[in-house]
């Protein structure tokens, strides 16, 4: 049986949805790309957001993300697994008056086509579980916050499943100071041959503490340790300031 380190090639077309939401239901034909290698069978995440049914991807009735997942069945067991994301967003608030970020990444971070930023693992070699070394990376961003602002940003990715609140980590600082970290706050004790999935959403950070203060925002990312490291990472987009209170 192949494991998720060798799985039959095969891929999903799409393998993103980002619009706008404008209340009109969608449907858009999947396509099932090389050989999974078995039945493969969709759940979604949210199904007010997504679903399919019947090779049909719906979409668009409710704003909001979703991820799609497909699992290629073999034998009544799963033996790997591909993903949709599906974001259907609002338009966002004006944030004229907040201050302009210039966000520079360093380490294991960097800009993808679509504008986003990834944070993601070394992947030049891996060993014979999937395992290389430490990556670490920072996005950091000088600001003059000159009233009360929440950093606002979209966030998604995958980790691995095993220690996956302490490991894979991406936290938000302000200068030296610790303010939240994004993995999921108890181990969900996953499979380590799949990762844990981090479905779309906006995340919202109060640095309104910081009123009057010209700071460094910073996302910093540490995989911690070398393990578990052929998954995807973590992605930021729209990042902003936002004023509290609109």
């Amino acid at each position: 049986m192949p494991s998720s380190m060798s799985p039959d090639y095969w891929d999903l077309r799409p393998r993103e949805v980002v619009e706008l939401y404008d209340a009109r239901i969608k449907f858009v034909r999947l396509a099932v790309l090389g050989d999974p290698g078995g039945e493969v069978v969709f759940y979604s995440t949210d199904l007010g957001i997504a679903s399919v049914n019947g090779g049909l991807l719906q979409y668009g009735g409710n704003p909001g993300a979703a991820v799609i997942v497909a699992e290629a069945m073999r034998d009544g067991a799963v033996v790997s697994r591909r993903y949709i994301q599906v974001d259907i967003h609002r338009e966002a608030a004006s944030a004229l008056s907040a201050p302009i970020l210039d966000w520079q990444p360093s380490g294991n971070v960097e800009q993808a086509e679509d504008g986003s930023w990834h944070f993601r693992y070394f992947d030049r070699w891996y060993d014979e579980n999937g395992g290389n070394v430490r990556a670490m990376g920072q996005l950091l961003s000088n600001a003059s916050l000159d009233k009360k602002y929440s950093l606002v940003f979209d966030v998604w990715g995958q980790i691995e499943s095993v220690h996956s609140h302490s490991k894979d980590t991406l936290e938000v600082w302000v200068d030296n100071e610790f303010l939240r970290r994004l993995n999921p706050l108890d181990d969900v004790f996953g499979d380590p041959a799949f990762p844990y999935v981090i479905p779309r959403q906006t995340v919202r950070v109060d640095v309104s503490a910081y009123k009057g203060w010209q700071v460094t925002l910073k996302f910093k990312w540490d995989t911690v340790d070398e393990t578990l490291q052929r998954f995807e990472g973590w992605y930021l987009t729209n990042i902003r300031l936002e004023p509290n209170g609109g």
